[in-house]
């Protein structure tokens, strides 16, 4: 490796961990104008270094005083994985702590507040470039701990203190579960190198896979706050919106980037696969259903978040790993946006509900099923290597086609509006299907196991089930057991109530210390 390519990687976290640093000994204008622009120029050089990738392939720097298998040493790797999240990680940091400036203007604990959070971006970064489990591991508590802090930013406020507590007891699990893997990875394999373990796994070496995926899988769990886990998320609330918008745009994407990272291992793991396809399909139709009946902004973003990350978990279970890469991409950018734009909702009128009569959900549905059907089936003569597990998403694409075109019909639009909503809902299909593929050639072709069929029918019916769920949901107000769910999903189904009690006899609420 040139020496170049070794210097530009460890700038990468090196550049705003200085600043964070330097940061807190400065005036609040001048700590928040350091750390953006360190940010800014962390983005440029990992557009750098992923054009160095383009050109070079991928690269590994190591630095091994003690020898290649001590447990000291560091490795960070450059490949399309880590070239895709730290340009995702950077430019989304650079963007939210430009915001962050003028939105804590006046707060007088702003060095403070840019500090940990260039300091939470210096973690991230080292993270989705660490080609070490150790120090994976490191750089992994290293981002919780340092977003504790930003949890932490207004101590007066009790809320904010217990949910940063909650948060920091799931995510002392979730080091615990990385922690597991990385000692059984390294007795079987005798290293903590990346490299050397996934090679190892491609050569069919699959020692301690079975044991691993499941710690892998628990603690990709805990950190991307699936089902039952995620009651941490939505109360985090309390903390300034720059957090929020970095906490689900770059530091809650963790779970899956660490499935993906570790692909061939879960690939060896049916059984901790199979319970990433469980959880995830539950954690996506739980947080759908919660976001409905949320009438804070925030807190229906935070139900969001868990119900993508849900999806997100499931496309990994399913051996779509490419897939989720692409919806960790995307999700990240709508979800900072739809966060630092959460402001210009105050004040707007609440759309009313369209009602969804039989004629209209029968078009959406022979409609969207039609146009995916043809979609896929093209999809299938381009594309005839995509993974088993990827057919599934044919089904949640209908679905989600079917009920935009119901709606469309229910509006009372005329055949010219309905003509145009079907060549968008093609467009659609055509550009979601047409990024599917794009996507499957992203990342090296990981042989995954074939998901059983039983698991792929339980998936499909939860997707229909939520679609059936939307469509009489316009009937809830009229019908005594609506207003009972709307109750029961206003409070998360009081599981994130039941945690609380546990960790109040833990860890007492008050007082309250910073």
């Amino acid at each position: 490796m040139s020496p170049f390519l070794a210097c530009l990687l460890l700038a990468l976290p090196a550049l705003p961990f200085a600043a964070g640093l330097t940061a807190r000994l400065c005036r609040p204008a001048t700590a928040g104008r350091l750390t953006a622009g360190a940010a800014a120029a962390a983005a440029v050089l990992a557009l750098l270094a992923a054009g160095a990738l383009a050109v070079l392939g991928p690269q590994t720097v190591r630095w091994a005083p003690f020898g290649p298998d001590a447990a000291f040493a560091g490795a960070l790797r450059l490949d399309v994985l880590s070239a895709i999240m730290v340009v995702l990680v950077t430019f989304l940091g650079a963007r939210i702590l430009d915001y962050a400036r003028p939105c804590l203007a006046g707060d007088p604990h702003q060095s403070r507040f840019f500090s940990w959070m260039s300091l939470t971006l210096a973690s991230v970064v080292l993270l989705v470039l660490a080609g070490q489990l150790l120090l994976l591991l490191a750089a992994w508590m290293a981002t919780s701990l340092c977003l504790h802090r930003l949890l932490l930013h207004f101590p007066g406020r009790s809320g904010a203190v217990f949910a940063a507590r909650k948060k920091f007891v799931i995510s002392r699990l979730g080091d615990a579960c990385l922690l597991g893997a990385a000692l059984v990875l390294h007795a079987h394999h005798g290293t903590y190198d990346l490299a050397a373990i996934l090679a190892d796994f491609t050569a069919g070496r699959t020692g301690g896979a079975a044991a691993a995926g499941l710690l892998l899988a628990g603690c990709a769990m805990l950190k991307s706050a699936q089902f039952p886990f995620h009651s941490w998320l939505p109360d985090t609330m309390e903390t300034p919106t720059p957090v929020s918008a970095f906490m689900h745009a770059g530091i809650i994407n963790a779970g899956g980037f660490l499935v993906i990272r570790l692909a061939p291992v879960f690939a060896a793991a049916p059984r901790a696969s199979a319970l990433l396809a469980v959880a995830g399909a539950l954690t996506a139709a739980f947080g759908a259903v919660v976001m409905l009946a949320q009438p804070s902004v925030k807190r229906a973003l935070a139900y969001s978040t868990i119900a993508q990350m849900g999806f997100m978990i499931l496309q990994c279970g399913l051996g779509a790993y490419s897939l989720a890469l692409l919806h960790i991409a995307a999700h990240s950018l709508y979800k900072a946006h739809a966060f630092l734009t959460a402001g210009s909702t105050i004040g707007a009128v609440p759309r009313a509900a369209v009602p969804l009569r039989a004629p209209a959900l029968t078009f959406g549905v022979l409609a969207g099923g039609l146009l995916v059907a043809l979609g896929a089936t093209l999809a299938h003569a381009l594309a005839p290597t995509l993974p088993p597990g990827t057919r599934v998403f044919g089904v949640v694409l209908a679905v989600a086609v079917a009920y935009g075109l119901a709606r469309i019909r229910a509006a009372g639009a005329g055949p010219a509006s309905v003509a145009r909503g079907v060549a968008v809902a093609a467009a659609v299909v055509g550009l979601s299907l047409a990024l599917h593929g794009a996507a499957s050639r992203i990342l090296p072709e990981v042989a995954a196991s074939q998901p059983p069929p039983a698991l792929l029918a339980a998936v499909a019916a939860v997707f229909a089930g939520l679609f059936l769920f939307q469509a009489l949901l316009w009937r809830a107000n009229a019908h005594p057991a609506g207003h009972r769910l709307y109750v029961h999903a206003l409070n998360g189904f009081y599981l994130g109530t039941h945690f609380n009690r546990i960790l109040g006899r833990l860890w007492p609420r008050h007082p309250v210390n910073p």
